[in-house]
This record gives C-alpha cells, structure tokens and sequence, in this order.
C-alpha cells in the first residue's frame, strides 16, 4: 500500500510538472506550482524529486535495485556462456534492471518529448542524469572486477564494460522495444552476438 501510495504522489507530481511546463515553459513552472498542482507541500515534492527538472523529466537519484546487486553478484546466476561473456551478461543484466527502475523511459511518453523538444535545457539534465547512471554502475562493476582480478585497470575495464553493455542495449532496442520490461530476451543475445562479431574483425 506504502509503495503504490508513492508511485501514485509520483506520478501526479511529474504530470503536473509536465502539464505546467508545456503550457507555461520551463522558468515558470516553478517548484511552488507544480506542487500545488500535485496537491502535495514543497517538502513532499523535495522527498520524490531534487528539482523541477527532474519533476518535469521523471528522473530520481540513480539507485540500483538491491536484487539486481544481489543477482550481478551472485556467479551461480550467470546463464551458461562463455566465459569471457558471463561479467557483461551480468552487466547488461545490471544495467538493464537499473535502467527499468528508474521509470517509464521518455521514448514511451509523447507529452514528454514535446516538452524537451520545446525545452532543450532539459537536455542538459538528461545527459547529466545518464552520466550519474553510468558513474553507479561503473562503481559497482569496478569493485566486482577488482574482487575477480585484482590490476590497475579495473576502473578503466569497468568504465569499458558499461559503455559497451549500453550500447549492446540500445542496439537490442532497435528490434525488441519493450526490452527493459523483458531482459531475459533473445534480442539481447542477438545483440551481444552481433557485438562479438564486430569486435572480433577489429
């Protein structure tokens, strides 16, 4: 009940945030107002969002799920592969359930792409926004890397590793546009076949 009590506040704020920036414009949907719109206080709008920005954009803190930790880190979870397969497998897994945690991707949602089409500022927040994602899942990995071979480019494989499985996810979204409700999907193999390939004639 607490749970879809807050997916409900949260998403009235990000539609009054939405609706006020598309008929007023970014400088004056203000914090203020796009809370009375949501018939919350400022204080409740500051526990689901750190600005009218991210209200408008549907974005949180970059958190990854405690399961999808629990499922990278757990080597009995890796599906039978290559082993050279098996660290990106977890974190395409990784990245893909942090990714769908973090709410309904802005492709999906028209209103949206109209309002950063209008608000190309917003774009800055966005691209800032996949920046903190990446640093996250870089940590992680990084830690994960220096416990399965310990060297001085740990950073640099794990920076590599998100990279490369965001890219192998946006490639697998060309054919398979739901993938992050479905991760365990045969796109993604097709993707990461299709990576090797072209790795391997560099």
């Amino acid at each position: 009940m607490r749970d879809r009590k807050r997916a409900e506040t949260l998403s009235r704020i990000h539609d009054a945030a939405v609706e006020l920036t598309r008929r007023d414009g970014l400088a004056d949907a203000t914090v203020s107002a796009i809370a009375e719109r949501a018939g919350v206080s400022r204080r409740t709008f500051f526990n689901y969002f750190d600005s009218k920005e991210d209200a408008v954009l549907g974005i949180r803190p970059p958190e990854i799920p405690g399961e999808a930790l629990d499922a990278f880190f757990d080597v009995a979870a890796d599906l039978p592969t290559q082993a050279g397969n098996q660290r990106l497998r977890r974190a395409l897994r990784l990245t893909i359930s942090t990714l769908a945690s973090l709410g309904v991707p802005m492709d999906k949602d028209r209103a949206l792409l109209e309002v950063v089409a209008a608000q190309p500022e917003l774009l800055d927040r966005l691209r800032a926004h996949r920046d903190a994602v990446q640093h996250e899942l870089v940590t992680v990995l990084q830690q994960r890397i220096a416990q399965e071979a310990p060297s001085e480019s740990a950073a640099d494989s794990a920076r590599a590793m998100v990279l490369l499985a965001g890219a192998v996810l946006r490639f697998a979204r060309d054919s398979e546009y739901d993938l992050l409700d479905n991760p365990d999907n045969a796109a993604i193999d097709a993707a990461m076949t299709a990576f090797r390939e072209a790795l391997e004639g560099i």
